[in-house]
């Protein structure tokens, strides 16, 4: 008779693979939408597949190693791009304000929430607020 606690290890493995695969079948696809995109669910799904996936932690290792300096070649320090991306999540905000109150389909509800995450993601991702945020929070 099979060992009970080994079909069950065999389970998690094979759960938390599953997990983390659909996570990163999900990311071309949700990566363009509004808001964080599709770096969470690359980190998340690589983090799954790191429990039982030696490979799964190096690319998660390469991933955080390389995020930092994808957000300064995003948001680079400088005042017109700064400048730019705040007028951008305005206009953004605006937007998803706007459709909220007119549109009567609730898709394009749902639409303007999704516009208004976005708005706010590049608003906090912008001149490094959401460092400066976090540190005021961790009271450093």
């Amino acid at each position: 008779m099979p060992n009970k606690d080994s079909n069950n290890s065999l389970l998690k493995v094979i759960g938390t693979d599953i997990a983390g695969v659909i996570l990163l079948i999900l990311v071309p696809i949700l990566g363009p939408l509004p808001g964080p995109g599709g770096i969470p669910l690359l980190v998340t799904g690589l983090g799954l597949l790191g429990i039982n996936h030696e490979w799964a932690r190096k690319w998660l290792r390469y991933v955080k190693k390389h995020s930092d300096s994808a957000r300064e070649i995003i948001f680079p320090n400088k005042p017109w791009a700064m400048w730019g991306w705040d007028i951008t999540s305005g206009l953004l905000m605006a937007t998803g304000v706007w459709i909220s109150f007119f549109a009567e389909w609730w898709l394009l509800k749902g639409l303007s929430i999704g516009i208004m995450a976005s708005s706010t993601t590049v608003f906090m991702m912008n001149r490094d607020r959401i460092t400066k945020l976090d540190k005021k929070l961790r009271g450093k």
